[in-house]
Order: structure tokens, then sequence, then C-alpha cells
């Protein structure tokens, strides 16, 4: 594939698009319709709203410390995982701690009581919302355990799902849904867990990288799992049986941060990448799978 290099050392393709760039660390994208995305900035401790059609982005909302992860909940709010400017300096003003913020048509904090730094969420099939909480960002070695939760928004309720993972960071849940990826990034790897009402456990599948450490997760609709590569300036695609199917390098240190589907139809992978904070659109080979929020309307 022949590639094109961006001013910030983006590499995007032939058949890429920069939908933004200038944001700052973004990371955590989620649809939110058919013509806009929304990304975080972690050291800006912002959210930003960017169309699909190339218009300029716009701030949704200043969260302060480190908006890490969003969720599009069932009545289209936007919950966010806030690490509290733990993982990296915030240019932010407001001060905000580990947390689990909710923004409709106002930003609220619901959640801070035992949490480490909330990295990446997702609203799963049961309502809850799902979420990493590293107590570590060590990309080698060992880190200290941190744990995968889940909170109830009716019940206010917080709950340790699985404990004594290193770095865990992005999640999806598969077309199954008692079927959750879960990256772990010290050790490079994602593992699968199955889900029920008797608790969270790994099914004995899991994928490890050769080459870079899984950050964020998405689906698609041929059950692809699609992987940001972080360090190692890549987005993958893997299937059931660990596969490779797909893979795009951006460049050299640019660090790809995140991936999801958005569009009409799920069509396009929206990739986010540190280096310049930059937001790439790509052809999808497959339509994504729908997130559980919408599969249950």
């Amino acid at each position: 594939m022949s590639t094109t290099q961006t001013s910030s050392q983006v590499q995007v393709g032939s058949t890429g698009r920069i939908l933004a760039a200038g944001l700052g660390f973004v990371e955590g994208p989620v649809a939110l319709d058919a013509e806009h995305i929304a990304v975080t900035s972690i050291n800006r401790g912002r959210i930003y709203r960017v169309p699909l059609d190339g218009r300029e982005p716009e701030m949704l909302v200043e969260t302060g410390g480190g908006p890490n992860g969003l969720a599009v909940g069932r009545g289209s709010e936007l919950w966010i995982a806030q690490n509290g400017g733990t993982v990296m300096g915030s240019r932010s003003t407001i001060a905000a701690s580990p947390s689990i913020q909710r923004w409709a048509s106002g930003l609220e904090t619901v959640q801070t009581a035992n949490l480490f730094a909330p990295s990446d969420c997702v609203i799963g099939p049961d309502g809850l919302l799902w979420l990493t909480d590293p107590a570590d960002h060590r990309l080698t070695g060992t880190a200290k355990p941190g744990c995968l939760r889940s909170y109830d928004p009716v019940r206010g309720e917080l709950r340790i799902q699985r404990e004594n993972l290193q770095f865990p960071n992005g999640l999806a849940f598969a077309e199954d849904p008692q079927e959750l990826y879960v990256a772990e990034t010290t050790p490079g790897i994602v593992r699968r867990y199955r889900v029920d009402a008797t608790g969270c456990r790994p099914d004995g599948w899991q994928y490890r990288l050769n080459h870079g450490k899984p950050d964020g997760l998405a689906v698609d609709a041929e059950g692809w799992l699609w992987i940001a590569g972080s360090i190692g300036d890549n987005l993958l695609a893997v299937d059931r049986a660990g596969q490779i199917r797909h893979q795009t390098h951006f460049g050299d240190g640019v660090l790809v941060t995140s991936v999801c589907f958005a569009g009409p139809d799920l069509r396009t992978l929206v990739v986010t990448i540190a280096r310049g904070g930059t937001v790439v659109a790509l052809p999808a080979p497959n339509p994504g799978l729908p997130l559980p929020v919408w599969r249950s309307k």
C-alpha cells in the first residue's frame, strides 16, 4: 500500500483520511451517531466531537484531569473513564480525581471511591458499565495488579469482576453477549472472558501480540478483533482462530491508542493516534459489530 505522510509523521495510506489533528493525546473514540464520533484528549482534559465529513471538531466538554475512555449509554449520554491526571500531566485547570463521570446536559462525577485510574469502558449487554482500572502503566516487567470492574448506573454499585490484571486497558464485547475481550498491556496479551450470572472467568482464548502492546479494542461483524497496537504504531485484526487478517502501520513512534467503528452501517474504522493528536478514518474490510447499547434497542 502506498503511503502519504502528514506533517505529524502519521502515515494514513492511499485510502486513509485525517479527520482531525492537533487535539492532544487522543484516546477513547466512540460513535455518537452516523455522522460524528467523540474522542478524549487525556492531556487537555477535554472531550471533542469530530465530524466524519471533514468539518472542524468542536469541544463537547472540559472534564478536567485525564479523560481516557468513553462509552455511549442507553439514553445517548456519555460515560467517561477518568484517570484523574495520573497517567500524564493535564493542561486543564479543572481538578478531577480518578473516577467515573457522566455527561449529558451537564457533567457529573458519579463514582470516586475505590478506583485506581480508569482507562477504558463500555456499556455491556447487561446494562452495566464495564471498565478497566489499571494500578500501573508499565509497558515492560511486572505491573502493579489492576482490575476489571463493573458499575451499575441504577444502583450505583461498583464491583470487581477480575483482579490481578497487569495494566488492563481496552475492552470489547463480542457478538455473543457473554464474551468479553480485555487487553492487558504490560504482558501484551488480549484475553477473552465468559460473562454470566455466576461471574466473569477466562474461557481459554488469548492472543499475544508479536509487535506492539494492546490498547483499545473493537469487534466487527465477522468476529474479527481489532487491536490498537500502541507502541507498535500499528492496528491489526485477528479472527477467532487467532490468525491475523489485517494489519496497518501508521509510521514510527506515533503511538496508536484506540479504534472504533463509525459512519453509516459502521463501515468506517476510526483510529486515534497520539502523535499530532490525530484522528484517522479508514474503510473497514467488514462492517463493525454494533455496540451492545445499540443492539439492545
